[in-house]
């Protein structure tokens, strides 16, 4: 203990110095609590995204089925379609435990032009038409928005016309609720003028953190009617009665053999997607290796800099009675001190500015997903921890050999 507390005393004699040297190892430990929280967190929010699908497989026309599976993970405006008939021949294959049918189109917000959607602004919604009662088979997590008064409705019924269910950040952001008018301005397929188009608003979804709080949902057929596209399907989603990777390529074996279409498992989005961001984090992690490369520079730099200063007195302390084990343990010690106060500056940082870094990446890289992709979990803390240990444990064992290999004589000679 007393090794500690002279090591903390010496620290402090030059608090600029030690501020800046922890504030290093405080950088190189934030960005990689932030990569490794990246790491998991993508991972784990492809599969949340991939859960509240809510379905397995995806049945789509021929096309890039990233571009697909981006759509309906986060939301986009890829879109291509189907002949409907698929959905009556798929319908009967016997490993199927559900299916529903989904037709996706994309409508102006109300004031917005095509202009805008061409310069790039967000300026237009999703909207999904849905058969309901498969849908929430698939679904059954989805609930309406109550609280403080507030009714969220319930689901239309399947022949409704101008009827309109929204998600919870489409209803923020249009600013309305049950009961509302709710206006898209569609483009009929083969047209070139929007046509404005009125829906009455009968429920408003609670938030979920997926792709279904910015979707405006109505009934399929008119849907399909509204966007000119009778008789064509978005996607067919499909839950097995058993998901596994030989019943997956049975059931993709069997239908595509279709012209048309192509089968897309989910397992094969995430994989994809994953492999996307593979050369951003491969950069990021380089980036890490590098702050952690800094940070051992500069502690090794702070110490022995330290040690020249002090020359002089380690030659007295060794002149009175230290042995070299005492000097090696209390250089050793003070370059523990700053790496274990730079680790746990460094993890608070990485947890306090995860949100920052988080919005970062995403404005960065198109990641194919919603919800939260930083996500920095107690084990994760500790390894930090542990390496900034480990780090300050190798930093430390020159300095401090240089320190107690001083002689007596000389270094009080050079001392003065």
């Amino acid at each position: 203990m007393r090794y500690l507390i002279l090591a903390m005393k010496n620290l402090l004699r030059r608090p600029v110095r030690s501020a800046l040297t922890v504030a290093g190892v405080s950088l190189a430990v934030a960005v990689a609590v932030s990569l490794s929280g990246f790491n998991l967190g993508y991972a784990r929010a492809i599969d949340q995204s991939i859960e509240k699908l809510g379905f397995q497989v995806m049945i789509m026309s021929k096309g890039c089925p990233y571009e697909a599976a981006t759509m309906m993970l986060k939301g986009g405006t890829g879109l291509l379609y189907l002949p409907e008939d698929i959905y009556a021949k798929v319908k009967s294959d016997p490993d199927i435990a559900s299916i529903t049918p989904i037709f996706v189109g994309i409508a102006q917000k109300e004031g917005s032009s095509i202009r805008d959607e061409d310069e790039g602004n967000k300026s237009f919604s999703i909207v999904s038409g849905i058969d309901v009662e498969s849908f929430k088979v698939m679904k059954p997590w989805l609930s309406f928005k109550t609280g403080k008064g507030y009714d969220g409705g319930h689901w239309f019924a399947q022949d409704a016309t101008k009827e309109v269910v929204l998600g919870y950040e489409a209803a923020e952001y249009e600013q309305r609720k049950v009961g509302d008018t709710f206006y898209a301005s569609i483009v009929p397929n083969g047209k070139t003028e929007p046509v404005m188009r009125e829906y009455k608003v009968v429920g408003v979804l609670d938030r979920t953190g997926t792709q279904d709080d910015g979707t405006v949902f109505m009934p399929i057929l008119p849907a399909q009617e509204a966007f000119g596209r009778m008789g064509e399907l978005t996607i067919i989603g499909i839950k097995l009665k058993e998901f596994s990777g030989a019943k997956m390529r049975e059931f993709e074996a069997r239908w595509l053999k279709l012209p048309e279409v192509q089968v897309v498992g989910l397992q094969q989005v995430k994989t994809t997607l994953v492999s996307l961001v593979g050369t951003a984090q491969t950069m990021v992690a380089a980036v890490a290796a590098i702050a952690v490369i800094v940070a051992v520079i500069g502690v090794i730099n702070t110490i022995l800099m330290s040690v020249y200063e002090r020359t002089g007195e380690i030659g007295i302390m060794k002149a009175i009675g230290a042995y070299r084990g005492d000097i090696f343990t209390l250089i050793w010690y003070e370059t523990l001190a700053i790496c274990a106060a730079g680790g746990i500056f460094g993890c608070i940082l990485a947890v306090v500015g995860s949100s920052g870094v988080e919005a970062a990446i995403k404005a960065l890289i198109d990641l194919g997903v919603s919800g939260s992709i930083v996500y920095i979990t107690p084990q994760v803390i500790g390894y930090a921890m542990l390496g900034a240990i480990v780090l300050g444990f190798f930093a430390g064992l020159y300095p401090a050999w240089r320190a107690s290999s001083m002689r007596p004589v000389e270094a009080i000679r050079e001392g003065e």
